[in-house]
C-alpha cells in the first residue's frame, strides 16, 4: 500500500534564490538535520545523479537506503530508492508573485496488508509533521540566516 504525503510552504525569498538553494543536495540536505540523516555516496551514472544515503526518520520507523538524487529541472530535486525502503522524494519551487513556494512530496510503500494499515494509521501524521518541520528549517534558514555552504 502507497502512502503520500506533500505539504508546501511560502518562503519570502525571489524564486531564482530559492531553486538555486534547494536543487543543491549537498546545501539542503545539510539545512534540514532535524529532519533525516543524509550521506553522500558518490556521482551517478547520468550526469547530474548522485547516490546519497538517506534515511528519514518517521517515529521509531526509518524510511530509507540508497537513493538517486537527480535534478529534472532547475525548479525540482527528486530522489527514488536504489535499495531499502521503496519510496520517492521530490521538492519543487514555484513563483509565488516575489516570494517563492516550496513544495515537498513523500510517496512511500510498505509491503503487507498489516504492516501497510499501521503505517497509514501512525506514519503519515509523523511523516507530515516531519515535512512540515523541514519546510519551516528551509524557510527560516532563507528568509532568516546565510544559506548553507557545503561543507
Amino acid at each position: 500500500m502507497t502512502q503520500r504525503v506533500e505539504r508546501a510552504i511560502t518562503i519570502r525569498r525571489p524564486h531564482d534564490e530559492v531553486a538555486e538553494f534547494v536543487t543543491d543536495p549537498h546545501r539542503l540536505f545539510e539545512a534540514i538535520p532535524g529532519f533525516a540523516r543524509f550521506s553522500f555516496v558518490g556521482k551517478g551514472d547520468a550526469e547530474g545523479e548522485e547516490e546519497w544515503d538517506v534515511f528519514l526518520e518517521v517515529g521509531t520507523l526509518h524510511i530509507g537506503g540508497r537513493v538517486l538524487v537527480r535534478k529534472p529541472s532547475v525548479n525540482r530535486l527528486e530522489w527514488s530508492t536504489e535499495r531499502g525502503t521503496r519510496h520517492h522524494f521530490a521538492f519543487n519551487v514555484e513563483r509565488l508573485g516575489e516570494h517563492t513556494r516550496l513544495t515537498m512530496t513523500l510517496e512511500y510503500s510498505f509491503a503487507g496488508i498489516i504492516v501497510a494499515r499501521v503505517t497509514e494509521f501512525l506514519g503519515r501524521g509523523i511523516a507530515t509533521r516531519h515535512l512540515e518541520a523541514g519546510l519551516e528549517e528551509v524557510r527560516h534558514l532563507l528568509e532568516y540566516g546565510d544559506a548553507v555552504e557545503p561543507s
